[in-house]
């Protein structure tokens, strides 16, 4: 990209900015003329699912004939699947490579986000995931009432199935769940591990973490973010998150759930299933990147990651006073481990830096509660 095109397309998203920030003061949804593109970026392996995906995506859609599609296909020729109809559809494009010659999972997000053309809004969803009706227009209505210039929308989707009867089932009752630190270990090259946390209460409710089976945002994240195909499965997550806080991007969950991620009775095919030593060179090059990221302050350093490093627009001090982690001390404060949005930040004192605990200590912490309550239970 031209430093031309790029202040083209910042004064583009300025604009846009511009024009939703006086929609939400006057009370009222953005008027359009048309309802506008969204580009749908899908890495999937080996996944039989994946056409239904794609139907289901473009039949719950309230336009779908705004849809863009840009999918890395990984597959198996062992175990075809019939992708004719998407390949000779116009909103289609897709690579296809043998799964052999997978590189892992950001590596194909990398490739499916090249297919990117403009459009003003994308989505990143994985390749077995059902859709609400309308879902393009809900969340373009969610994004457009954001208190943020450049805001992202992101959760851990709540799963569906089929019974064995074939009929559908939601996980309704967990809501839009917030994310919570579930793991955080040097064994993982201190890569935050994430799980699902409390029931979202806030209207807008802000997240501290990327989610990526889901995430919703302008178009121009696929540029201003690109996905790192040196990461892998563990680690990927983070490095979207810190990278798109410091690019200037603000992080919300939805307000409904408008796309659901599917549990499966068997683990789906994944790329560690090259080996171990093939996985184990990928963790060593992708925790080696996320050190040169998060836990370096070397400048020489940050640069040897361009163009996939942190942003400009805010530093990584202020992510982890926004998040509530000190990456430093590998601490976080208790609502990181809750899952407790940040409002609009967690950490507004040295008090609450005081607060915070490591993961050993959280752990310790909360089988201690557990043991009061058994004792209390059993009296």
């Amino acid at each position: 990209m031209t430093d031309e095109d790029r202040s083209r397309d910042d004064l583009i998203a300025e604009a846009a900015a511009l024009r939703r920030q006086l929609a939400r003061l006057e009370g009222r949804p953005m008027e359009r003329t048309s309802a506008p593109e969204i580009f749908v970026a899908i890495a999937a392996y080996c996944d039989a699912d994946l056409p239904r995906t794609l139907d289901d995506c473009i039949e719950n859609a309230a336009h779908p004939d705004q849809l863009r599609f840009g999918i890395c296909w990984q597959h198996d020729s062992r175990h075809p699947v019939d992708l004719t109809r998407h390949k000779n559809d116009r909103r289609f494009q897709i690579a296809e490579y043998p799964y052999h010659d997978s590189q892992g999972g950001p590596w194909a997000r990398s490739i499916a986000q090249r297919f990117w053309n403009g459009e003003p809004y994308t989505l990143q969803v994985d390749s077995h995931m059902k859709f609400e009706p309308g879902w393009d227009a809900r969340l373009v209505d969610m994004i457009d009432r954001l208190p943020a210039e450049r805001p992202l929308i992101t959760v851990n989707c709540p799963l569906f199935w089929y019974d064995e009867w074939g009929a559908l089932h939601r996980e309704t009752e967990r809501g839009v769940p917030t994310t919570k630190l579930g793991g955080w270990s040097e064994a993982w090259g201190w890569t935050p591990w994430n799980e699902w946390g409390m029931t979202n209460t806030q209207r807008p409710g802000r997240t501290r973490f990327i989610s990526g089976n889901f995430v919703f945002t302008l178009g121009r994240w696929n540029t201003d973010v690109p996905q790192d195909p040196g990461h892998y499965y563990w680690g990927e997550e983070f490095n979207l998150t810190v990278r798109s806080f410091t690019h200037g991007y603000d992080l919300f969950l939805p307000d409904e759930i408008v796309v659901w991620h599917r549990n499966f009775e068997q683990p789906p095919r994944r790329h560690w299933e090259h080996g171990e030593d093939v996985v184990r060179e990928r963790n060593r090059v992708a925790f080696e990147r996320l050190r040169l990221l998060i836990y370096s302050d070397d400048d020489d350093e940050q640069r040897r990651l361009a163009p996939f490093g942190l942003g400009s627009v805010r530093t990584k001090r202020e992510y982890e006073i926004f998040a509530g982690i000190d990456f430093t001390r590998k601490i976080a404060h208790p609502d990181v481990y809750s899952g407790r949005n940040p409002d609009p930040v967690t950490i507004r004192s040295e008090r609450d830096w005081d607060r915070c605990l490591s993961i050993v200590e959280h752990r310790r912490m909360m089988a201690a509660v557990a043991a009061v309550k058994d004792m209390r239970t059993s009296a």
